[in-house]
């Protein structure tokens, strides 16, 4: 066949992956009933996963005015999401914070008040088992999802506020590998 003068094709318009994605934690999977899971919440601005993987060639006398093929070996990879939250809560600030929340005290402040406190250390169960980004492939409708598991909060929190509009919260969520995970050179 002759190089043509377009990437484009019959197929092209059925492999986009349009629209903005949605967040969930604690995704599974089920033979029937198919993938399930806890939205995150709403988002605004998008969402953005990033997995980075950095490589390192090795030093051997004589090959240093060039890359070798066959000689570059996996340094280090990260993977992450980025999800500009709308819909905050007071588990989405905890989240963000990897903190603790509970009940106000009565007589502190109204029934119902929520009081989300910074830790000085990071417990198991502050790690979400897992976070997926789900996306829409425009051709068939089709989800495509991406997976990382066990996520913690990185960013922090920053809260800016202004007139006629409505605050948004970046949370950054960093995957984890297992023991068994590292063991078994498995990227999480």
């Amino acid at each position: 066949m002759a190089l043509k003068k377009t990437g484009y094709t019959e197929k092209t318009s059925k492999n986009y992956l349009i629209n903005a994605a949605t967040v969930y934690t604690d995704v599974t999977y089920a033979e029937g009933a198919g993938f399930t899971g806890t939205l995150h919440g709403a988002t605004s601005g998008g969402v953005t996963l990033t997995i980075e993987q950095a490589y390192r060639d090795i030093e051997v006398d004589g090959t240093s005015h060039m890359k070798v093929k066959n000689n570059k070996v996996l340094e280090a990879a990260n993977a992450y999401i980025t999800a500009n939250l709308k819909e905050i809560t007071a588990e989405s600030i905890k989240q963000s914070l990897n903190g603790a929340i509970e009940d106000a005290p009565a007589g502190e402040a109204p029934t119902g008040y929520k009081v989300v406190t910074t830790k000085r250390y990071l417990e198991d169960g502050d790690y979400i088992g897992n976070m997926a980004v789900v996306g829409t492939l425009s051709g068939t409708n089709e989800p495509v999802i991406a997976i990382l598991d066990n996520v913690i909060s990185t960013g922090g929190l920053e809260v800016a506020t202004e007139d006629n509009n409505e605050t948004v919260i970046e949370q950054t969520f960093e995957a984890h590998a297992t023991v068994e995970q590292l063991e078994a050179d498995k990227f999480p």
